[in-house]
């Protein structure tokens, strides 16, 4: 290889840094979804009390392996260091924002993308705003007219690559593992594809998912669409708050009586304690002072009730959102512990690319501000196939689970992320 194809391999490998200018103005209202003017394409983030819905490119860039979340910082940070900032608002989400997703897997076939947008319409309690973001200071971002929202028409789902009998099959494989000592606990998924009858809109799939868990962070970034409760690094100021949900229980039986064998269960108390040690010895390693923790408690939700601990902490200099995502994953309560023997385990038995399920999703913005949560209660839009969609849902497997109710957790998870997908009388 000579000089020259040496250089041309390093100029493909390294991104260009565009200079942006991001200009952020007060908006008189709210976004509602009708203003998203696309059915496909869009990143949408919805908290409790906000949440940011944008469209367009104005850069993007994708990346891969075990270094995924750092060069994805460093490129974002150039990205900063470059453009011009122009904002009146001065909130989280405001100025130059981005947003993102990762794989799961440092081999998966599937890349890391973060993306910054051409426009982006947020708000939170304090009011709303309007970002526009474009390559040069002349050139900016236009809002196309708003399509209809769509209906989906009849949906169907059915088994994936790892069916019921196969899930089950693979936990009592992974139960015997686990008797053996070399691994305590090991996060088994399957997935499940759905079929819609009319192309699917992610403006009608993120909106029904918000309004039907509006404690939870729902999220739509490259086609993965979804609602989770469980955030991975939330950072304002520098100031880092996780949280760790690992042990759960269906609530078909009612709330009051998932709670009692929730609490009951040693199996479920184990587990948690085995995710909540992983990310606090991560935290520990990124603190710049103590680390305060409340926990575990119950987290109710409408389909299942949780063991929940919360963790938070003041950042050491040079960390931020994404790098301490990125230190925490894979966390015990997706993957299992000790981590490389569990997803060692997990690449054998379960044998599933996972794509950019369980991994962190979110947003981050030039002053610091990000959430990156867990990709969870989620399904990954195809993208050459408006009509399909793949599900995945998993669960702790310890020594002492039945196969059975592991399969039933999955159902009950299943169940939250199907709410997208079916009529509003359903």
């Amino acid at each position: 290889m000579t000089i020259m194809d040496l250089y041309a391999v390093s100029f493909l490998l390294v991104p260009v840094i565009t200079s942006l200018r991001a200009v952020t103005r007060p908006s008189a209202r709210r976004p509602q979804p009708g203003d998203v003017p696309q059915p496909r394409g869009n990143v949408i983030w919805v908290g409790q009390n906000s949440g940011m819905a944008g469209w367009g490119k104005a850069a993007v860039h994708t990346f891969s392996g075990p270094d995924r979340f750092r060069h994805a910082q460093e490129w974002f940070d150039s990205i900063a260091k470059a453009s011009t900032i122009d904002d009146t608002v001065r909130r989280p989400g405001t100025g130059l924002t981005a947003f993102g997703t990762f794989s799961f897997s440092d081999e998966s076939a599937d890349v890391s993308t973060v993306i910054v947008p051409a426009v982006i319409r947020g708000w939170d309690a304090d009011g709303a705003w309007e970002t526009t973001i474009s390559q040069t200071a002349g050139s900016a971002a236009t809002s196309e007219p708003a399509t209809p929202i769509g209906d989906l028409g009849r949906v169907t789902w059915g088994p994936g690559e790892l069916d019921e009998d196969r899930f089950v099959e693979a936990v009592a494989e992974t139960v015997d593992i686990l008797a053996t000592g070399e691994v305590k606990k090991v996060v088994i998924a399957r997935d499940i594809s759905i079929v819609s009858e009319k192309p699917m809109d992610e403006r009608l799939l993120t909106a029904r998912l918000a309004r039907a868990f509006p404690s939870c962070w729902t999220f739509c970034i490259e086609g993965l669409t979804g609602a989770t409760p469980e955030m991975l690094a939330s950072v304002r100021g520098g100031h880092l708050k996780t949280r760790v949900l690992a042990g759960s229980w269906p609530t078909s039986g009612g709330h009051e009586a998932a709670e009692y064998a929730l609490r009951s269960s040693a199996k479920d108390i184990a587990e948690h304690r085995y995710a909540s040690d992983s990310v606090l010895h991560a935290i520990d390693l990124q603190a710049s002072g103590p680390v305060r923790t409340n926990g575990p408690t119950i987290l109710r939700l409408p389909n299942v009730v949780h063991l929940s601990t919360d963790f938070e902490a003041d950042l050491a200099p040079g960390w931020t959102g994404l790098t301490a995502a990125g230190a925490m994953h894979p966390t015990a309560a997706v993957g299992g512990t000790p981590t490389d023997r569990a997803l060692e385990v997990i690449a054998r038995i379960e044998g599933l690319d996972r794509g950019r399920y369980a991994a962190p999703v979110g947003w981050m913005d030039a002053a610091g501000n990000a959430d990156w949560a867990l990709a969870l209660r989620c399904a990954q839009l195809d993208a050459d196939n408006p009509h399909q969609a793949r599900a995945f849902a998993g669960g702790g497997v310890m020594d002492r689970s039945v196969p059975q109710q592991e399969l039933a957790e999955t159902e009950a998870k299943f169940s939250a992320v199907l709410r997208a997908f079916e009529p509003p009388s359903a």
